[in-house]
């Protein structure tokens, strides 16, 4: 082998050890670069989960007060036909056509309604039925009673 061929198979080789080297650290840079990028998107993903732990969290305790006022509201406002009579209070029931109050608080075993001026004593279950005109029945019963309110469900129909 001459000299210039020995110093082009030098050169072929430094430029081919060269070459290596560049090419083991362009990987060592994108791995480096992966690697970072996977640890910031794993922070990113614990930081989203605790986030929406407690988003369900807020959502759980939105549902649990909305519960409530579901509670609340169908204590106001019963079923339908079905009403809570406070003591000296009367409510117009029945489509408008009776007018059903409780006089007094509620005794032990009975109650006192004015259905339209008339006074009735009933008992828990009792079902009283009225004319309220020549062509509609109504009943009037009563669901339970405590010492504050009675409930009562009243409903009319025709004849």
């Amino acid at each position: 082998m001459t000299r210039e061929g020995r110093y082009l198979l030098v050169t072929a080789l430094m430029g081919g050890i060269v070459g290596y080297l560049l090419g083991l650290n362009s990987a060592y840079v994108e791995m480096s670069a992966s690697k970072l990028a996977l640890q910031q998107s794993r922070a990113e993903n614990q930081k989203m989960k605790s986030e929406m732990a407690g988003e369900n969290v807020k959502v759980g305790a939105m549902e649990s007060g909305i519960a409530k006022l579901q509670t609340k509201l169908d204590e106001l406002v019963p079923s339908e036909n079905t009403y809570n009579i406070k003591a000296n209070q009367s409510l117009i029931v029945g489509d408008g056509r009776l007018t059903v109050g409780l006089i007094g608080a509620p005794a032990n075993d009975s109650v006192t309604l004015n259905i339209n001026g008339k006074r009735q004593q009933l008992g828990t279950g009792d079902v009283l039925n009225v004319a309220a005109d020549n062509r509609t029945n109504c009943q009037v019963r009563v669901q339970s009673f405590d010492m504050f309110k009675a409930v009562v469900t009243a409903t009319c129909g025709n004849r």
